[in-house]
């Protein structure tokens, strides 16, 4: 603990949000994450498991050969780790600290599937936290630390069906341009991610220098390796000739930060994707509302769809890796025109109907 002017401040809290809420661990140097109770920093059980937590993890923590953390410790050198995408290793490295929490100290080889299955409700995301136990097991097979794979005889978990990040309302976003002007970083941040509809491993790497001649923004994602085709500069399609409006505003906003390798430059070196995400959604509570990053991307999908665009289309502007992503944003936007028009016939005051020739 660090102390100065009768304040003590505790030392190693790392805090990871996850769908809105906040969990605590502490860090030590070369040592895994140690997770800490869901209560106020000042709770007297806060502060003896912060002080257990310090003991039990020293600043060089070895780890016992043939241990849980010594197979995680070599899985995470290996080759399969390092060729995997970005969010891949950076969603194996999140569940294997919280796994080495638990288990550090056991033996390797007396895993078995019912600890893997007793594992997986403690999990925020289930589905993950398998992905995570297979590939451990099948490291620990290859460097023969454990006999089989026990983590093949668990299921995958069918976990209930959400929506996800929920998309955000053009009220919303109005809210958002009333709280945060343009020329403030937060505003810039939320114009291009909302007309990119770009992921935040993306929009962080976005720059003049992938806009060509011909005014198209061409850039190749982190998380698919695909490619993802803006119209930058180049003249709207049809289906989304209603966001002109939207990308001059993109525009200008950017202007005011001046970004020279990315647009969104912090002090001339490329923002963090923890921290565009940590960004807007502060931003969006203090405009009053919870919305995530990700939900400008859905937001942006619902539009094209609304002006009429196909799947093919959609996916060509925010990079879907399958046309199956965005079929129920088309299909709910073809429900939506039966009764109210595409978003250019509202704007020319035409509406479903006109122009059928009925029998008197």
């Amino acid at each position: 603990m660090g102390q100065g002017n009768g304040v003590v401040t505790l030392v190693g809290i790392k805090t990871v949000v996850r769908r809105g809420k906040a969990y605590r661990y502490f860090r030590a140097k070369g040592c895994p994450l140690v997770r800490l109770p869901d209560l106020p920093m000042d709770h007297p059980d806060f502060l003896r498991a912060y002080a257990d937590a310090k003991r039990i993890v020293p600043e060089k923590a070895p780890v016992s050969a043939g241990s849980f953390a010594a197979l995680v410790r070599s899985a995470l050198k290996s080759r399969k780790f390092h060729d995997s995408k970005p969010a891949t290793r950076a969603m194996f490295r999140r569940h294997c600290d919280e796994l080495v929490a638990e288990f550090g100290n056991l033996p390797a080889r007396g895993l078995r599937a019912k600890h893997i299955r007793a594992n997986l409700p403690k999990a925020n995301a289930e589905g993950h936290r398998l992905r995570t136990w297979r590939f451990l097991c099948a490291h620990g097979v290859a460097i023969n630390l454990l006999e089989r794979n026990e983590a093949l005889d668990v299921a995958m978990p069918r976990g209930k069906k959400t929506e996800g990040h929920p998309p955000w309302t053009l009220a919303e976003i109005e809210a958002f341009r009333r709280r945060w002007p343009i020329g403030s970083a937060t505003r810039a941040a939320m114009e291009l991610l909302r007309f990119t509809g770009a992921r935040i491993s993306d929009a962080v790497r976005l720059g003049p220098g992938m806009v060509a001649r011909d005014g198209v923004l061409a850039y190749r994602q982190q998380k698919t390796g695909g490619m993802a085709y803006v119209p930058w500069t180049c003249p709207l399609p049809d289906f989304a000739a209603h966001l002109g409006a939207d990308r001059d505003m993109m525009h200008e906003a950017l202007r005011a930060l001046i970004g020279q390798m990315t647009f969104l430059d912090a002090k001339g070196r490329a923002r963090s994707e923890k921290a565009l995400g940590t960004m807007i959604r502060e931003a969006a509570i203090a405009a009053g509302f919870k919305k995530s990053a990700h939900g400008l991307r859905k937001s942006l999908a619902a539009e094209l769809a609304d002006g009429g665009a196909t799947a093919h289309q959609i996916a060509a502007w925010t990079g879907h890796e399958t046309l199956k992503e965005v079929d129920h944003y088309t299909k709910s936007a073809d429900r939506r025109r039966a009764v109210l028009g595409t978003e250019h016939d509202r704007n020319s005051g035409k509406h479903p109907g006109q122009g059928w020739k009925t029998s008197k």
